[in-house]
């Protein structure tokens, strides 16, 4: 027979906001502060492959989120496939959904999206949003719309993304985890210094340049200026042009092989090596002519 009218809760609306206030009021007693960093994009995406060549991430949104995984990462941690060793780490968090329209702008995202990065203070990490679930509470009292996001995020793995939110310890990471080159310029006593975060290049503009990057650093004693994100090749003896602060100075030298970023790179070291073992001044040192 059918349910009574007396008490089915599957369209009480009250009962509904009741429960939702309560999810709410639980993640900020227990969660955790977060940045919500949404992606934009400066490239054409390729919808069919999903393929995003320069991802941009100019904003950042702090929220509250309970974060479920809090003994250890989920996934197969380390294993080793037929790529050699993989580090599969995953966690999950969850925001609330009123949370979220409150502090994002919908028009900017009327939701969390699958490729969008959070930013976790306290490990002072990157996550990148792989998959979101809406039905956390299963259409409880009746409910259609998500009381909740849970998403499962993963250690992101940068990929010269540009991020320039405006602060410092989220933009900083990426002076870390991008590949950088040291580039030794010429002194000269007039010219200011070049800011950290501005793109540096070489041409008669930045709209017609034939090469660019993002600066890192400058160290004006020594004369190292430290780029990342570079496209293009640089020449030696070409000035090099700062976009925001219109610092020129010409460069020196530069090894494109050192990647000032790592201790543990060794380009230069597999080429010398490999020199002893063939001759690449031949015109197929892989095989014969």
């Amino acid at each position: 027979m059918p349910t009574s009218v007396y008490f089915n809760n599957q369209n009480a609306t009250r009962e509904q906001f009741l429960v939702e206030d309560l999810i709410i009021e639980s993640v900020r007693n227990h969660g955790i502060d977060i940045y919500y960093l949404p992606r934009t994009s400066q490239s054409q995406i390729d919808a069919l492959f999903g393929d995003d060549p320069v991802k941009y991430f100019d904003r950042a949104f702090k929220i509250d989120m309970y974060l479920e995984t809090y003994n250890d990462y989920e996934g197969q941690q380390e294993f080793f496939s037929k790529f050699g060793l993989q580090i599969d780490k995953t966690a999950r968090v969850a925001v609330a959904r009123r949370t979220f329209e409150r502090y994002v702008p919908t028009s900017l995202r009327p939701n969390p999206n699958e490729g969008d990065l959070i930013y976790m203070p306290v490990q002072q990490k990157l996550f990148e949003i792989r998959f979101i679930e809406e039905e956390k509470n299963f259409f409880q009292l009746g409910k259609s719309a998500p009381y909740m996001y849970a998403m499962s995020i993963e250690n992101m793995k940068y990929n010269g993304e540009f991020i320039n939110t405006g602060i410092e310890e989220i933009d900083g990471l990426c002076d870390a985890l991008a590949p950088s080159i040291d580039f030794t310029m010429v002194e000269d006593a007039g010219q200011v210094s070049y800011t950290r975060g501005e793109i540096a290049y070489q041409g008669a503009s930045l709209a017609t340049a034939t090469c660019r990057a993002i600066v890192v650093s400058f160290d004006r004693p020594s004369m190292t200026l430290r780029l990342r994100n570079i496209k293009g090749t640089f020449a030696e003896g070409t000035d090099i042009i700062g976009d925001t602060t219109g610092a020129t100075f010409e460069l020196d030298t530069y090894d494109k092989q050192e990647n000032a970023s790592s201790a543990y790179d060794s380009n230069a070291l597999i080429e010398s090596e490999a020199e002893n073992i063939l001759d690449f001044s031949e015109t197929n040192p892989f095989g014969e002519p």
